[in-house]
């Protein structure tokens, strides 16, 4: 038992505390990234892995797009039960009262609007650090400890260094830990980089943004081959650390991080391809990157003279769609950026990338099998057989049924599909009765594949009718409305009473009222009540 925990004791809710979970975590797996990214949390409900829009997430889409409304009433009130607690030294109870408190908060609509009334109603900055250390150490809701973070980036010191860089380990945590650590503590870089290392989500997104002016070649290096990838979107990233970082330098041999080794010249490739495909809004792409032109044809010289990677070729791929697709954007004239994709259209032209291609495919058991299907389409080939050799030794491979339907190149072989797919899948099991989850998760894979077969099957009128029933008995919300979406596709087509009966019994058992409504609908064009008459 620690010093601190003997003065003041720790929560008594029974669950784990986020600090022992962590720890927990580096016991069992030693350095992140963990399994699941170190999850079910103390605080997660049965079912959380189905949840479709993460704590986490919601996070990260409101800093980046959608903004965060705040509310100041409710930082106020946070404040005054701040101020009150800490006027005099206090205990245990109190603490776990404001942690319920903080519980019952969205933390990110308050985290800039802590300081300054804080500091109004004099708060004893020593205090607000107790607590806040209390809570951090202790707590075991998320909301909570998230403004516990924001505390000790107001209060906070050296002293809080090691902890939060434990609790920034966790993507959910890293937020509000990097924005904590650039605050509290007088160097934060290294810290800021190995949180970044530590997380593989919106927490290197976070982590990496608070980067910024990295002077240290080894995190520069870094961040150019390997850190602004990530699992939410390289394109998050791909700009800041292009333009911030000197990724033309390197290339061009010019700047600290220069080399000429494969890994920069892949993690070129890869910066290079995530801005152009951030074109669209979500980030900031090729076209606001003023260096854009001089580094494509830098990677184009330098890719020459290299081995084939499917990496590569995606790349390449990538780049050569977005320069074919655009008059002249990069700050150039519009000539030289036509010469350019022609260059890369070139590149792609080389026996090796299909050859490469058709060599991966040949093994159906590959468990990136997946990572040449859309290569393998950009390249003009339809390997159609190859993906039929994976259905059968893979069938729980969503992509590869989506890829199979779109290579089939009659209605026979569609056809086929759909009858292997009754086949293959377990429809018994995937018969559930309807209820209010997403098929997101693990343990849902069979429920993906039926989705995406579904998709597909609006095309081709009146085969795998069993699908369509399961379908509109799964479990799963966007599978049975994919079935819905198969039987509006078909109504101009005589449905069996079977059929008719089924989605009548559908309506009334359906939970979800947007897919209820479309299957009333469907019910009312077909020239059929939801009862029977």
């Amino acid at each position: 038992m620690s010093a601190f925990e003997r003065t003041h004791g720790a929560l008594t809710d029974g669950r784990s505390t986020f600090l022992q979970h962590v720890l927990s975590l580096f016991a069992e797996h030693g350095e992140p990234p963990w399994p699941d990214g170190g999850r079910p949390f103390p605080d997660d409900l049965p079912g959380w892995a189905n949840v479709a829009m993460s704590s986490v997430f919601l996070d990260g889409v409101r800093t980046h797009h959608s903004g965060i409304d705040a509310d100041t009433r409710q930082a106020d009130t946070l404040v005054e039960a701040i101020a009150r607690a800490v006027k005099n030294p206090v205990g245990t109870a109190v603490f776990q009262h404001l942690h319920d408190v903080f519980a019952g908060t969205d933390a990110l609509t308050v985290a800039d609007h802590l300081a300054d009334p804080l500091a109004e109603r004099k708060a004893p900055p020593a205090r607000v650090r107790e607590l806040a250390r209390w809570i951090a150490e202790y707590g075991t809701d998320r909301n909570a400890l998230k403004i516990a973070l924001v505390l000790l980036g107001l209060c906070g010191d050296e002293r809080e260094r090691d902890l939060l860089v434990l609790l920034g380990s966790l993507d959910e945590f890293a937020l509000y830990a990097a924005v904590a650590l650039w605050r509290a503590v007088p160097d934060p870089e290294p810290d800021l980089f190995l949180i970044a290392r530590r997380t593989t989500g919106w927490g290197r997104i976070h982590a990496v943004k608070r980067l910024r002016g990295a002077a240290d070649p080894a995190i520069r290096a870094w961040l150019l081959r390997e850190g602004f990838r990530n699992g939410v979107m390289d394109s998050y990233l791909a700009h800041f650390v292009a333009v911030n970082f000197g990724l033309v330098e390197a290339l061009t041999g010019e700047g600290p991080e220069a080399g000429t080794d494969e890994v920069l010249l892949d993690g070129a490739g890869r910066l290079l391809s995530a801005m152009a495909m951030a074109e669209g809004g979500v980030a900031e792409g090729l076209a606001d990157y003023p260096g854009a032109f001089t580094a494509l044809e830098r990677y184009a010289e330098l890719v020459e003279g290299v081995p084939a990677t499917l990496g590569r070729l995606a790349d390449l791929t990538r780049i050569r769609l977005y320069l074919l697709g655009i008059p002249g954007d990069l700050g150039r004239p519009a000539e030289e950026v036509a010469r350019l994709g022609r260059w890369f259209s070139r590149l792609l032209e080389h026996p090796e990338w299909t050859d490469l291609v058709r060599a991966h495919l040949a093994d159906p058991e590959r468990e990136d099998f997946g990572a040449a299907l859309w290569p393998a389409h950009e390249l003009g080939l339809r390997p159609f057989d190859d993906v039929l050799r994976r259905l059968r030794v893979a069938p729980r491979d969503a992509a590869a049924w989506a890829w199979a339907f779109r290579w089939a190149s009659s209605q026979e072989r569609a056809t086929g599909l759909v009858e292997l797919a009754e086949t293959l899948l377990p429809l018994d099991r995937l018969d559930t009765g309807p209820t209010d989850v997403a098929a997101v998760g693990p343990g849902y894979e069979d429920e993906q594949v039926l989705e995406q077969v579904l998709r597909c099957m609006a095309r081709i009128p009146g085969s795998g009718r069993s699908l369509v029933r399961v379908g509109l008995r799964n479990r799963c919300v966007a599978v049975r409305a994919s079935a819905v979406r198969v039987l509006e596709a078909w109504q101009d087509r005589p449905l069996s009473v079977g059929i008719v009966s089924l989605l009548r019994s559908a309506v009334r058992e359906e939970p979800d009222p947007k897919i209820r409504k479309r299957m009333e609908l469907l019910l009312e064009r077909l020239g059929f009540g939801s009862e029977p008459a």
